[in-house]
């Protein structure tokens, strides 16, 4: 190698071309932190509208249910497991595009359902989209960061799970309480209730949001494994399953259980008609309180959560994802257990604030713990398979047991809601910190393994 040749290679990189590569790779997170906050607006603007649909296709507590979580959680997780792949194969900000595209379509498509069915099926077509986001989002942000800032930046991306959820919440409710009750006469589609009005006004902005993100750089991946000719070694899906079960105790204990867990997140669904009919509370009052505790709760578990975790891992304690999920899962089940049972809706607000908090943490810790433990080359999979095992127990399950227990062991009886909800609580609680349990023991085994 000539000296000119060696002076190219070595040159360092100098301190301006840091910070503007740490400037971009903020934007970037930036704006996929509101395609997150989208995603979680037009999945939730459902929760407002469960009267309303009820009453136009004459459904039960159960069937509705059926409407917040399977039809769009199931195949959410189906579809999980081939984008995560696609996402360690192919551009992630183009996949990330069409997926935003196609949820912001589907979602004002649900406004133009004509029955139960078509409702569904819309709402499959949702989660599809939505799945096509996190696993190509959490590979992106991994190839932009260095590892003691990931944790920080993953906390920032996953606001957009509260953000979302509290715009939804607040945001929907106050547009709900202009229109309610009003029929609308657009051109093309015709006369819409005020309900349907609702999901196209908020499916059609993300359609904006997809262009941009389609501008975005896409990034050299980092950390890749080698073959024997020194190429990048990709990975494919048999390869992730096998690294799997490698470690099955750390990946099935830490999946299944992180997934019980997040289940609590998902009774959010039914907290509106919570607060309205044992408190007596509006619409937009419920709104308002859910969407507080989402912004201020959930956000601040996520950012302290994730300043810490950035912090001790600058010290060299790798350990410390499972460490603090487990230490939420600890402290979720009071809260959210005494939540739906108290005599009034201020003091439920309160708690609802303190089980955001502990329901926020896990989310940045998850995908945390897989970017500690995990090749590159298997991230993108591995995030979705994690995601698989959400979908399956807390999107889908999170809506659909207390909407079980409404319409099956208290005859449909909707003052029993609160009854509901606290049982789902207090059922899932334990079984998911005793998971996270088993799965730290191996997780510190995993991450400290090149150290022995």
């Amino acid at each position: 190698m000539s000296s000119e040749e060696a002076n190219v290679t070595e040159a360092p990189i100098s301190a301006d071309d840091n910070e503007q590569s740490l400037a971009y790779a903020w934007s970037v997170t930036a704006i996929l932190m509101i395609a997150y906050t989208f995603s979680f607006l037009d999945r939730e603007i459902l929760y407002l509208l469960v009267e309303p649909i009820k009453a136009a296709f004459d459904l039960t507590e159960f069937e509705m249910g059926l409407l917040m979580g399977p039809a769009f959680g199931i195949f959410y997780t189906v579809m999980g497991v081939p984008l995560g792949w696609a996402a360690d194969k192919f551009n992630r900000t183009h996949i990330i595009t069409i997926g935003v595209s196609a949820w912001s379509a589907l979602t004002a498509a649900c406004g133009l359902a004509g029955s139960f069915i078509q409702l569904f099926i819309a709402r499959i077509g949702v989660g599809v989209g939505e799945a096509t986001l996190t696993p190509s989002a959490v590979s992106l942000i991994s190839d932009y960061f260095p590892k003691n800032k990931l944790p920080f930046a993953m906390s920032i991306y996953s606001l957009g799970v509260f953000v979302g959820s509290g715009l939804a919440m607040m945001g929907g409710a106050y547009v709900l309480s202009l229109i309610e009750g009003q029929v609308f006469n657009w051109p093309i589609v015709g006369e819409l209730d005020y309900w349907q009005a609702a999901f196209i006004m908020v499916g059609a902005p993300g359609l904006l949001l997809a262009a941009l993100i389609f501008c975005l750089k896409e990034p050299k991946r980092k950390e890749m494994a080698k073959d024997e000719s020194g190429k990048d070694k990709a990975a494919s899906m048999k390869e992730a399953f096998k690294y799997i079960w490698t470690n099955k105790k750390l990946f099935l204990n830490f999946f299944v259980g992180g997934s019980i867990i997040a289940t609590i997140g998902y009774h959010t669904a039914w907290y509106p008609e919570l607060f309205v009919r044992t408190w007596g509370w509006t619409k937009l009052e419920a709104g308002q309180a859910i969407g507080m505790s989402s912004i201020f709760g959930g956000t601040a578990g996520l950012v302290l959560g994730g300043m810490y975790m950035s912090r001790m891992t600058d010290q060299g304690k790798k350990h410390i994802a499972l460490s603090l999920a487990l230490a939420s899962a600890l402290c979720i089940g009071l809260p959210t257990i005494f939540m739906p049972l108290m005599p009034n809706g201020m003091l439920a607000a309160g708690l609802m604030i303190a089980s955001k908090f502990f329901v926020g943490i896990p989310l940045i810790t998850g995908t945390t713990a897989i970017r500690m433990s995990v090749p590159n080359q298997m991230r993108g999979q591995f995030t979705a398979i994690y995601f698989v095992f959400v979908g399956l127990f807390a999107t889908s399950l999170g809506p659909v047991i207390p909407g079980f227990f409404t319409t099956y062991v208290f005859n449909e009886n909707l003052e029993m809601l609160k009854y509901s909800l606290a049982i789902s609580a207090a059922l899932v609680v334990p079984i998911g910190t005793f998971l996270i349990w088993n799965a730290r023991k191996e997780y510190i085994k995993v991450v400290y393994a090149d150290e022995e």
